[in-house]
């Protein structure tokens, strides 16, 4: 029979996202081992992963009014293909395994203890939580906004929302270069916490400003926490950490969508984010379970003062 002309563009989005997927484990995973500065690293290249999400749309209407949408394919297709040409030719020096992070296990060759795995799932499971709330804010600020935010459009106050949240990726980043990981983690989270509660009590710029510190505090966390997954994982598997991390948060994270659906259409979009803020405590929950479980163990980005003995893994 004939094939369906939606099929061969829809094979094809599929395509293109498995492979720029790809990118989250593999790119994170070179920064976390080739640049001394991990957490200020991860922070830029989170700032400009999300300004990219912040103009797509944007730059996608423009040139689709312009050009039509299979010139805009072609063009996009053509800059990413070049920039990746482009990036072979950096020359960097990728140190060598087991030297590039001290803090985290000291014998690469030696299998991970139970506590060890048990530590990384209860890890997975936090941020797995956190990227669950992300999403549902996402798909519940605009309707939210939209009902209670009158002195400007909805639209652009989620922009506005979402732009100044990207400047807690520098200062996350910066904070976890110097701060203990899982504490200043934790304290993040417990920041973005309340801001959850009061949009859901809020109105006008009182609300867009909760929304800010909430966009603030949960994308501020995100060098954090990937800096947290290379202090607990061994750097021989520390891409396929970052693989499963970005599985949950993106995969499992995304069915916050179903929560924020059923809670809208029997209540109201206010009680979404009391039901977000409930999630954010069970979040907390497991953030302490991991402090609890690991605390004899650093977990920093700097490396660790010679004169002091090392921290047994558990």
């Amino acid at each position: 029979g004939s094939v369906e002309p939606g099929w061969p563009l829809a094979a094809a989005l599929a395509a293109i996202g498995a492979g720029a997927s790809l990118y989250h484990p593999a790119g994170t995973g070179l920064l976390s081992r080739a640049v001394v500065q991990r957490g200020r690293a991860l922070g830029i290249n989170g700032i400009y992963g999300n300004v990219g999400i912040a103009l797509a749309p944007l730059v996608t209407f423009e040139l689709s009014s312009a050009i039509g949408w299979r010139l805009t394919l072609w063009t996009t297709g053509i800059i990413i293909l070049a920039g990746t040409l482009l990036f072979q030719r950096v020359r960097f020096e990728e140190p060598p395994q087991g030297q590039s992070n001290p803090l985290a296990h000291r014998d690469e060759s030696a299998p991970l203890s139970s506590r060890g795995v048990l530590a990384f799932i209860v890890l997975c499971l936090a941020a797995t939580l956190a990227g669950f709330i992300y999403r549902g804010n996402i798909v519940a600020e605009p309707a939210l906004f939209s009902e209670k935010i009158f002195f400007i459009n909805y639209g652009l106050a989620a922009s506005i929302a979402l732009l100044i949240g990207i400047g807690g990726q520098y200062l996350g980043g910066l904070m976890a270069d110097r701060y203990e990981l899982r504490i200043t983690y934790g304290i993040f989270h417990l920041i973005a916490l309340p801001t959850l509660v009061a949009m859901s009590l809020l109105g006008d710029w009182p609300l867009l400003l909760a929304g800010s510190l909430y966009s603030f505090f949960s994308l501020g966390m995100q060098p954090i926490e990937n800096s947290l997954f290379a202090a607990l994982t061994p750097e021989r598997w520390r891409a396929t950490a970052y693989g499963l991390k970005f599985v949950f948060t993106f995969g499992l994270g995304s069915t916050a969508v179903f929560l924020v659906r059923s809670v809208a259409e029997t209540s109201s979009w206010s009680n979404v984010y009391l039901a977000l803020a409930g999630v954010g405590v069970l979040l907390l929950f497991f953030i302490g379970v991991l402090i609890l479980m690991t605390w004899g163990r650093p977990a920093r980005n700097t490396r660790p003062d010679p004169a002091q003995p090392e921290a047994t893994s558990p």
